[in-house]
């Protein structure tokens, strides 16, 4: 034995080597002896670390892998955009650019025009008819401001007269070169998929997210454009990009003073920061890792509990060695040396398994994300920073987590550590208290129960370890199941009344008796129309995002098939005055029922032409939309738009013989027709663009899966080992260990039960904390509301309850094997 200065001589000198290698060589025997205990630690610090390095890697290479991608089509620094359905002559607005005073501080400016139509892309295999957007521009613009990204094929040329927008493509699989059908009949050859920046991430008409499969974008000459729009020689939007030096703010508001000049035109003046896609891909880099840095820390967390357990389980198996150690006058410190050189050797084996662990996740996450979103550059560079932070993680957490068991083994009087039955626990209040209580059942019937209350910190510890884990995983199935109950929610108001309604969208205001309206309403798969309009609107918001966007659509409350769903409106009709939001739109106004809210709208002038106008609107009710930009009214306030008599969508019911579809292709070569689009359909998009979200979600909910399954092993085990004399005395006195088994099952059954107590509970609120995380940075525009499905909360307890309730069968093989007087004798 090696012994020391007195407790209370001089510190001691620094050790000599050979007895540094002996304090290495008795914890290698402390890790061999626990070794499956220390494999699963180190696994469970692996999982930790390697989510942190991986997922945090994600976040760089996203933030350029957007700057690089967004510089490669030179992405607009302004956008002035004119008021739906209002047009200009080529150079109007390049020519209003040029005039304002800081007309040299503009590098490029592009016209282009914007039309929507629909597009048929039916394959042999498949029926594709959806909404589309025509944009036309010069594609030899010199500078270039918002290019097109050619990623298959190449530009229009004589052979090709397009540029299909490549994730549409994806969807369906269309092949790089071809053809698709555009509203009017005419057939349009396509010569590459490619994406323009505005582009990188797509809102479909409805207001769905991720609608790469219901918008179709043509990308072609303006002259085209304006041939298949009826419009020659107009344009409706231009685009600029701005010095490295320029002032954005003064460009934006001379600019926007320029085009209120003009006669007859109202146009909106935007930046790069209001671009969806510009917005949308930049804040969602920070939510995420936000998301994931909050999982990752709970799994270093349960990481942490279960080190602790371990190190204090291998301390208290030393106990008596160390009361000896410290009789001798071996320096109390010194004593601490050989557990805490066990944690320090499972952050080591943990770091470099979370390394290779890390190293896959970012690949994986990285795999996922090229293929979810095609851009024109990628760059995954090997993020050392974030994986040194994740090894130092890695070993920081078990190293403090050992400190605490360790110093509490050393300030213990000798005596007391010395003293026979060292593997015996301590007594508790509880098991005082319990004492007392007259339970029901025989000896071993109650044993579990008493097992429990007489070690609280150590139940304590293994349910808090257990259910960090579940709280984990409730947060990542939750967030899915809140992500579907919302979607389900919105298609279910969107279907109200008849669900193979289509809603037809116009080209312009027109008369309710207009040609185009009684060719839709006679068309032989029509049964039925409603005719509405839909304008844009915008109300200053109290949220970071500034000013909220809104689609106010008027309909006829009294007559409509579909009308909107109205809270706590019961059997009561529809109000008709005042407008009706959504609970998401009240809330980031700061407004209820019975207050009023600014909206700036367009307002139709006796000219035809439009200017905006703020006006005061009372808020009638909130509808059952949980897209915050849905704004609905009756259509008998259409008067305060100026657009009394007028409508620019027909909501179409099919006859009982005919389908969706077959409306759809009836009406689809119609003048004035730019889109119809089946309302069923936007519940089948958010399905479809929820199904590539599994992917990264199954990464984490695979790893947390693990984590609680080792945890929930780990702690079992421990438990065993740590009982190991009672159960050599249960099995003394003649129990078979069916019986023994059954008491540990019993305990593990009741330490289980807390633990998904504590994981659902924690984990409802880190899931609520997500949620609100989320919608208020990434999808602003969607309320998503808290929700469990039946089968999330089933997971957490196969995890936390049967997981931990069978970890004890595989020791069952351990136990026959104990040699019983092994156990039960003591060591003087």
């Amino acid at each position: 034995m090696v012994t020391a200065d007195r407790a209370d001589a001089a510190p001691p000198a620094v050790a000599h080597p050979r007895e540094r290698a002996l304090w290495l060589r008795w914890s290698w025997r402390d890790l061999r002896s626990h070794w499956v205990a220390v494999v699963a630690i180190a696994l469970v610090l692996a999982i930790g670390s390697g989510v942190w390095a991986g997922l945090g890697s994600t976040s760089t290479w996203r933030r350029q892998t957007n700057d690089a991608s967004f510089a490669a089509v030179h992405m607009h620094d302004l956008r002035a955009t004119l008021s739906p359905g209002t047009f200009v002559d080529e150079a109007t607005l390049a020519s209003a650019v040029a005039g304002i005073e800081h007309a040299e501080q503009i590098d490029g400016a592009v016209e282009r025009l914007v039309v929507d139509t629909q597009v048929d892309a039916t394959t042999e295999d498949e029926k594709i008819l959806v909404a589309g957007r025509i944009v036309g521009m010069p594609f030899d613009a010199t500078p270039p401001v918002d290019s097109v990204w050619i990623r298959d094929g190449a530009a229009p040329s004589a052979a090709s007269a397009a540029v299909l927008e490549a994730k549409f493509a994806d969807f369906y699989s269309l092949p790089a070169t071809g053809s698709v059908t555009v509203a009017g009949g005419r057939e349009i050859d396509y010569g590459g998929l490619g994406v323009a920046p505005e582009d990188y991430y797509v809102t479909g008409p409805e207001g769905t997210i991720f609608a790469q499969g219901q918008l179709a974008i043509l990308y072609t000459p303006l002259e085209l454009a304006q041939e298949l729009a009826e419009r020659p020689g107009q344009i409706n939007d231009v685009v600029l990009t701005l010095t490295p030096d320029a002032d954005r703010a003064v460009i934006e508001q001379e600019l926007t003073v320029a085009l209120d000049g003009l006669e007859g035109v109202t146009a909106t003046v935007t930046d790069q920061d209001d671009a969806e896609a510009f917005r949308v891909l930049y804040e969602d880099i920070e939510n995420d890792q936000q998301v994931w840095n909050a999982i990752s820390a709970l799994v270093l967390f349960a990481a942490a509990l279960a080190a602790a357990n371990l190190i204090s389980r291998i301390v208290e198996s030393q106990r008596r060695e160390i009361g000896i150690g410290m009789a001798l006058g071996v320096d109390r410190r010194r004593l601490a040396i050989r557990p805490l050189l066990v944690g320090i050797q499972i952050a080591i084996l943990g770091v470099i398994a979370g390394l290779g662990v890390g190293y896959l996740i970012g690949n994986a996450m990285g795999d996922l994300l090229e293929s979810f979103l095609p851009l024109p550059e990628y760059r995954t560079p090997f993020q050392y920073g974030v994986y040194a932070q994740a090894a130092a993680l890695g070993l920081v957490v078990p190293i403090v987590a050992s400190v605490i068991p360790v110093w509490r083994a050393v300030r213990v009087e000798p005596i007391e550590a010395i003293r026979t039955g060292h593997l015996a626990a301590k007594t508790s209040r509880l098991t005082d208290w319990s004492n007392r209580i007259k339970l029901p059942g025989s000896t071993l019937t109650q044993m579990p129960l008493r097992n429990v209350l007489r070690t609280p910190r150590r139940t304590v510890l293994t349910a808090v370890g257990v259910g960090a884990a579940i709280t984990a995983l409730v947060a990542v199935l939750g967030m899915l199941d809140s992500f579907t109950n919302t979607i389900d929610q919105g298609a279910a108001e969107l279907t109200r009344g008849d669900p193979d309604r289509v809603i037809v969208q116009l080209d312009t205001f027109y008369p309710e008796d207009a040609e185009v309206v009684g060719a839709v309403a006679g068309a032989s798969t029509v049964a039925a129309v409603d005719t509405g309009l839909r304008l844009p609107a915008t109300a200053p918001g109290e949220t970071p995002d500034g000013d909220i966007e809104f689609l106010v659509e008027l309909v006829d409350f009294g007559t409509s098939t579909w009308t909107p769903s109205v809270s706590g409106a019961g059997g009561e009709p529809v109000p008709t005055e005042g407008l009706l939001l959504a609970r998401k739109a009240a809330d980031d106004l700061g407004v209820d029922v019975g207050d009023t809210v600014t909206l700036r709208h367009p307002v139709r002038g006796p000219d035809g032409g439009f200017s905006f106008a703020d006006s005061e609107f009372a808020v009638a009710g909130i509808h059952g939309n949980p897209i915050r930009n849905f704004v609905y009214g009756d259509l008998g306030q259409a008067e305060r738009f100026g657009l009394a008599g007028l409508t620019n969508v027909v909501h179409a019911y099919p006859t009982e013989d005919a389908a969706r579809g077959d409306l759809q292709y009836e009406i689809f070569e119609l003048d004035g027709v730019t889109s119809s689009q089946a309302v069923a359909r936007v519940s089948e998009v958010f399905d479809e663009a929820l199904e590539q979200f599994v992917g990264f979600l199954v990464i984490a909910a695979v790893a947390v899966l693990i984590l609680a399954l080792l945890i929930a092993f780990n702690a079992t085990r421990i438990t065993v080992e740590e009982r190991q004399r009672e159960h050599a005395t249960m099995r003394a006195y003649g129990l078979p260990v069916r019986s023994v088994i059954g008491v540990v099952i019993k305990e593990s059954v009741l330490v289980g039960v807390a633990a998904t107590a504590i994981g659902l509970a924690a984990g409802v609120v880190f899931l609520g904390w997500m949620l609100q995380s989320l919608a208020a940075r990434t999808l602003p525009d969607l309320g998503i509301g808290l929700s469990l499905a039946p089968s999330t909360i089933v997971i957490a307890l196969l995890v936390g309850v049967l997981a931990v309730s069978l970890a004890p069968l595989f020791l069952v093989r351990r136990l026959r094997r104990m040699s019983i007087p092994d156990t039960l004798r003591v060591m003087e």
